[in-house]
């Protein structure tokens, strides 16, 4: 993915890549400049990048500037892995679509992750 020119659409949910999957994918977001959708989670299958997968993300969002959707459901993400996206939000502006249900989110972490979404611009859709 890093030296990739062409690929725009990834989907690799239900792969059970890990935390070590999703830190190897973010340090790829960071140099890729093709992809738009990133699909590591959907309908109950598990990639369980956790925390420490969502952050390092997190981290590649604030400099990547071309994924525009990313699907992170059923991946074990809990607080922590949401408040640093959350955090990477306020400076990404790309995505536009942010999918994280079928976490182990508490109440505060998704009020944080609507607050962030409902005041960007261009605003985000975030599925909860």
């Amino acid at each position: 993915l890093k030296v990739n020119k062409s690929l725009t659409n990834i989907q690799v949910h239900g792969n059970q890549i890990g935390v070590a999957g999703g830190k190897a994918l973010a340090e790829s977001l960071q140099f890729n400049a093709t992809l738009n959708t990133l699909v590591l989670g959907a309908s109950g299958d598990s990639n369980q990048i956790g925390d420490e997968g969502a952050k390092a993300i997190a981290e590649s969002l604030k400099v990547n500037t071309t994924l525009t959707c990313l699907n992170l459901d059923s991946n074990g993400i809990g607080d922590d892995g949401a408040n640093a996206l959350a955090e990477c939000l306020k400076v990404n502006t790309t995505l536009t679509q942010l999918y994280i249900r079928r976490n182990n989110l508490s109440e505060a972490a998704k009020q944080t992750l609507r607050n962030v979404a409902s005041s960007r611009n261009p605003q985000l859709v975030l599925n909860l």
